[in-house]
């Protein structure tokens, strides 16, 4: 089984958390169904239309954070037009506390992504070895563009272990069966965010997540299957 693996990076980022109402929140990472977004704009698949192709069931993501990040609040004017002319002539708006997810650097993040389909998984390889995907892709939110740099493609296969294990990927809770907490160095995030869409752009499943702040690698044991690339690398999907 071949797995392709990438970076996406940019400026700026909003992950919003699917619970914020009134204040829009951000995760440091994309949720899975933000990646699967993204797989859709590459391969030029239409809004809504993607939920069943790019399902947890088929297409296998874990995510990688790279570096440290920040966040920043700011206050965003929101507009309530109904036509072009109330975007000149303006009759309601509201400020929203809006929070904003930058890097010291830029953010970035490292893919590892599989699909059932190998045709598939040719397509989006091809797309960001060209780096041409259809629809322009962006962190979170039209305003944030990001960018793809093609690391490489491996051979994986399914591992399981009773033992303590090296993973550098954002974590599954379920999955998690001990955390070596006394040699982790920086803190551990735990967040709940959605999985998969279903029809009509309902959340399916929300799931929560573990990962270190900055990315660094935990040493955990394992519940369960997970990935081993050919290098020896551990991965678990999202």
């Amino acid at each position: 089984m071949t797995m392709i693996i990438f970076d996406l990076w940019g400026k700026f980022a909003h992950f919003r958390k699917f619970y914020t109402n009134s204040s829009s929140l951000s995760y440091l990472v994309p949720p899975r169904t933000t990646i699967e977004g993204m797989v859709a704009a590459l391969l030029g698949l239409e809004r809504d239309s993607y939920y069943e192709l790019l399902s947890s069931e088929k297409l296998h993501i874990a995510v990688r954070k790279i570096g440290k990040s920040k966040k920043i609040m700011q206050s965003l004017n929101y507009i309530r037009a109904t036509g072009p002319k109330e975007l000149i002539i303006q009759k309601n708006h509201t400020q929203i506390p809006f929070e904003l997810l930058t890097g010291y650097d830029n953010l970035r993040y490292r893919i590892y992504l599989t699909h059932e389909d190998e045709n598939i998984l040719s397509e989006i390889e091809q797309r960001i070895i060209n780096n041409k995907p259809v629809y322009p892709l962006y962190f979170g939110s039209a305003p944030f563009s990001c960018y793809i740099d093609y690391i490489d493609k491996m051979e994986w296969c399914w591992n399981d272990s009773s033992g303590y294990e090296i993973v550098s990927t954002v974590i599954n809770n379920d999955k998690i069966e001990e955390i070596d907490i006394k040699n982790i160095e920086g803190a551990l995030i735990k967040e709940r965010m959605p999985r998969d869409f279903e029809e009509n752009r309902i959340i399916k499943e929300v799931t929560t997540y573990i990962y270190e702040e900055e990315g660094k690698p935990l040493r955990v044991k394992i519940n369960g299957k997970y990935a081993r690339l050919s290098n020896g690398e551990n991965v678990v999907f999202l």
